[in-house]
């Protein structure tokens, strides 16, 4: 059995609470978006959160990327969808 240091624990904490955080917009994102783009949000989510457990079973810091890259996929599909799709809260 590996150790765990306690740096890698704040940062898996960190990373949770982010994710949870980024989770709220998700859900939040039916304002504007419509119904398809919030379920597909909402895999994408499921996705990442999957691939950051799996980083935290492989005791790697990249855990701490996982919550950036679903908040930039989040602005990046809201941004497209209002500039090209007229999605409009």
């Amino acid at each position: 059995m590996r150790t765990t240091t306690p740096w890698f624990v704040v940062a898996v904490v960190v990373a949770a609470l982010a994710q949870l955080v980024v989770g709220f917009y998700y859900l939040a994102s039916g304002l504007m978006a419509p119904l398809w783009a919030i379920v597909l949000l909402g895999v994408w989510w499921v996705i990442l959160t999957y691939v950051g457990v799996r980083l935290v079973q492989r005791r790697s810091y990249l855990v701490l990327l996982v919550p950036v890259v679903a908040i930039a996929t989040w602005f990046a599909v809201m941004s497209f969808g209002g500039a090209v799709l007229g999605w409009t809260p």
